[in-house]
C-alpha cells in the first residue's frame, strides 16, 4: 500500500515581484546569494531552447518536453558558460509559478540560484504579476530552501485527509457539539423577536417549509406563475425552487403578468428591487433565509413583503427553526393550512434561540471577520469577491468570483473530497464559501489551502511505487 501524505496543511512561499518590497522582506542569506552572483557577473538570456535547460536541470528525464506559449525560460551565463536556468509559468492572473530551476556546479559555487529568482523580480516588476510562487515541499530540506526566498507565506494542502479524520465544513454551522445546550433564564424569545422584527410571526420547522407556508399563506394558487428575483445566483436559486416546488408552481425570471413575486436576498446580499415590487398589488414574498440584518434604503429586509421567510439554521449553529414573518398562525392553522406543525421542534428552537439571539452581534462580527480574512487570502491569487456585492453585517458566505481555469464547478469538485461543501452558481461563476462564526483561522486556512493546492501544477504528482 502506497503512502501518499501531503494531506496536512503547510505553508508555501511567495516572492513579491516588487524590488523594494522583496529586498526589504528577503532573508539576509538570500540577499548575500544575490550579491555574490552579481559580483560573478551573471548575465541572463531569455530562450526557448529546452536542450540548454536540460544541461543544468538535475534530471533531464523529468524536464517538460515543450514550453507553452505563456511559459518563460531564462538562462544564466558567467562569461560564455551556461551555469543555470529557470522556467516560470503563469498560474493565476497575478501569480507566476517557479516550475523548473537548476544550476551546475559552477553556478552553485556562485549562488546563481538566488540570482535566478531575483531576475524574475526585476523582469516582472512592472507587469500585472505580483508574486512568484517559489513553491512548497513536504521534504524538509527543500522546504527550507523555498522559505529562504519567501516574502509572504500562504496555506496549502495537496491531498484530502483520510475519510475517518476528515472535517466537514458547510455554510450551515451546526456541529455535533451543538446537540447539547444549557437552559437559560431570559426574556421569552417571542418577545425578543417581536421587538426586533416589529411584526407578527409564526415558528416553522425549517426554511424550506417556511417558504412553502408563505405560498400557502399568501393564497398563491397551485399552478400560478411566480416571478423570481434574486440579488445574486438567480439561475441556481431557480433550480432549487423547481426541485422543491416545480410540481406546484411555474417559476419565471421575467413576466408581465405574474400571479406573485418571490424575491431572494441570496447569500445575505439584499436585492434592491424589493422596494419597487413592494409598491405593487401582487403578493410579495421575501426569502431572507440567508440574513437577518441586510437592508435596502435603510429598511431591513423582511419588511417589504406580504410575508418573509427567515431560516435560523443558516444564521446560528442550529439544526432546525425558521420564521414566517407577517402573520401569527395558531397551531390548528399550521396543522390544517400550512401542514407542518412540529411542536417539539418549535420548543427546542425557542430554547436554543435564548442562547444565540442575544449574542447575534458577536456572531455577526465573527462572520464579517472571517469574510475579510478569506478575501485577503484569495486576493493573493488575484481572485476577489463578487463585484459590487458587499456583505451585510452578518455575511452568510464569502462569494468568490471564479473564472477559467478555476471555474465554480471545478472549485466545488476540488473542495468536496476535503469535506468542504459549498454552494455555487455556474452561470454567474460564483462559489459561496463558508464563513460562519464557528470557523477560526485554522479552518479558513484549510478551506483556502485545499483550493490553493490545485493551483500548484505539481499537485497531481505521484511518486512511482518501488517494485
Amino acid at each position: 500500500m502506497q503512502y501518499l501524505g501531503k494531506d496536512i496543511l503547510t505553508e508555501g512561499s511567495l516572492l513579491h515581484l516588487n524590488r523594494e518590497t522583496a529586498w526589504r522582506k528577503l532573508r539576509s542569506r538570500a540577499k548575500q546569494g544575490i550579491r555574490k552572483a552579481q559580483r560573478a557577473g551573471v548575465r541572463m538570456v531569455e530562450s526557448r531552447d529546452l536542450s540548454l535547460m536540460a544541461q543544468v536541470w538535475y534530471d533531464p528525464e523529468t524536464l517538460t518536453e515543450h514550453l507553452d506559449e505563456e511559459q518563460k525560460l531564462f538562462l544564466a551565463y558567467i562569461g560564455e558558460e551556461l551555469v543555470g536556468g529557470i522556467i516560470v509559468t503563469p498560474v493565476t492572473s497575478n501569480t507566476l509559478f517557479y516550475h523548473y530551476g537548476g544550476t551546475n556546479e559552477r553556478g552553485r559555487c556562485h549562488e546563481v540560484n538566488a540570482y535566478l529568482f531575483w531576475h524574475i523580480v526585476e523582469t516582472y516588476e512592472d507587469s500585472p504579476f505580483e508574486y512568484l510562487d517559489v513553491g512548497v515541499s513536504y521534504r524538509e530540506e527543500l522546504q527550507h530552501y523555498f522559505r529562504k526566498y519567501c516574502t509572504q507565506s500562504y496555506p496549502i494542502l495537496f491531498h484530502p485527509p483520510p475519510v475517518e479524520v476528515r472535517p466537514v465544513i458547510r455554510l450551515n454551522s451546526v456541529g455535533a457539539e451543538h446537540l447539547h445546550w444549557d437552559a437559560r433564564t431570559a426574556p421569552p424569545i417571542n418577545t425578543q423577536l417581536l421587538e426586533y422584527f416589529e411584526t407578527e410571526f409564526t415558528f416553522l420547522p425549517s426554511g424550506i417549509f417556511a417558504l412553502q407556508s408563505a405560498f400557502r399563506a399568501a393564497d398563491v394558487p397551485r399552478g400560478s406563475s411566480i416571478l423570481v428575483k434574486s440579488s445574486v445566483g438567480l439561475s441556481s436559486y431557480m433550480d432549487d425552487l423547481k426541485a422543491s416546488f416545480g410540481n406546484d408552481f411555474r417559476f419565471v425570471a421575467s413576466s408581465k403578468t405574474p400571479d406573485a413575486v418571490l424575491i431572494c436576498h441570496r447569500w445575505g446580499i439584499a436585492d434592491e428591487s424589493v422596494e419597487e415590487f413592494s409598491q405593487t398589488a401582487l403578493p410579495l414574498i421575501e426569502d431572507c433565509r440567508d440574513t437577518i440584518d441586510a437592508e435596502v434604503g435603510g429598511t431591513r429586509v423582511g419588511g417589504f413583503g406580504t410575508f418573509a421567510v427567515f431560516d435560523f439554521a443558516r444564521i446560528f449553529p442550529m439544526q432546525h427553526g425558521a420564521l414566517l414573518l407577517g402573520h401569527y398562525f395558531n397551531d390548528k392553522e399550521v396543522w390544517d393550512r400550512l401542514h407542518c406543525l412540529d411542536v417539539t421542534k418549535r420548543n427546542v428552537v425557542r430554547e436554543q434561540l435564548l442562547s444565540f439571539w442575544p449574542v447575534r452581534e458577536d456572531f455577526a462580527k465573527k462572520r464579517k471577520d472571517n469574510w475579510s480574512y478569506l478575501e485577503e487570502l484569495f486576493q493573493q491569487v488575484g481572485m476577489t469577491s463578487v463585484s459590487g456585492k458587499q456583505p451585510s453585517k452578518s455575511p452568510t458566505a464569502f462569494l468568490l468570483k471564479c473564472d477559467e481555469p478555476y471555474s465554480a464547478k471545478k472549485i466545488s469538485a476540488r473542495l468536496e473530497p476535503f469535506g468542504v461543501f459549498v454552494e455555487t452558481d455556474v452561470k454567474e461563476q460564483i462559489v459561496a464559501l463558508p464563513c460562519h462564526a464557528g470557523l477560526d483561522k485554522g479552518q479558513l486556512d484549510y478551506i483556502f489551502g485545499a483550493f490553493r493546492g490545485m493551483i500548484n501544477p505539481c499537485y497531481t504528482y505521484r511518486r512511482k511505487e518501488n517494485s
